[in-house]
């Protein structure tokens, strides 16, 4: 009885394997670890343009160094949280309110160098991009001067956890609002209790 020869069926069903094994390993290279990739990118660009960060509590306010180590992990955490924000509030705001939500509220601000342009998480559907700048994946593109994370609201304008982004806008910075939503409309708190400790533990 003549033997059957498998070894060409062997070497085919090893280059499918093969085969499939590299096209599943690109898929999750493009579409989990490279949007990561480039996420971390990003975030390391908008570090590198900060200029200052100022805190302010109780009329007071203070420059945090950036150079030091708590100041370096301050700018990480701010850093994060405006690549993560998603859901846009009350639009406007004038350099006058501003200023008093930096005397009453408790609050940070960071300061970048020139107008510096931010991805953040909010998905643009494909048919309103023609206003609103996008990057290659579909994400908007903010234009930022500045930015204060309200950490406590003192006014009353429930703006606890919510970010004021500032843009220039015809010689003027006017501010637009903007949070990090969690599921079923719930308000991420995360960032200002991890923000609060490491104001504690400033020297």
């Amino acid at each position: 009885m003549k033997s059957k020869n498998w070894t060409p069926k062997f070497i085919a069903l090893a280059v499918i394997c093969f085969l499939v094994g590299v096209g599943t390993g690109l898929l999750g290279y493009h579409y989990f670890v490279k949007p990561e990739i480039i996420l971390s990118m990003k975030i390391e660009q908008t570090m590198a343009m900060v200029e200052k960060v100022i805190y302010y509590e109780d009329t007071e306010q203070k420059v945090i160094g950036l150079k030091s180590e708590d100041g370096i992990e301050i700018v990480s955490l701010l850093a994060c949280t405006l690549h993560e924000l998603n859901s846009q509030c009350k639009c406007i705001w004038s350099e006058r309110e501003i200023e008093e939500m930096k005397q009453k509220d408790k609050c940070v601000e960071l300061v970048f160098q020139i107008p510096t342009d931010v991805t953040i998480s909010q998905w643009i559907e494909p048919e309103e991009r023609y206003h609103i700048p996008v990057d290659e994946r579909g994400y908007r593109i903010l234009g930022i001067n500045n930015a204060l994370f309200i950490m406590e609201d003192n006014l009353g304008e429930a703006l606890g956890a919510y970010i004021l982004t500032g843009h220039e806008y015809e010689g003027n910075i006017s501010y637009g609002g903007w949070a990090i939503i969690k599921g079923r409309d719930k308000l991420d708190k995360s960032w200002v209790y991890s923000l609060d400790r490491m104001i504690s533990e400033l020297p």
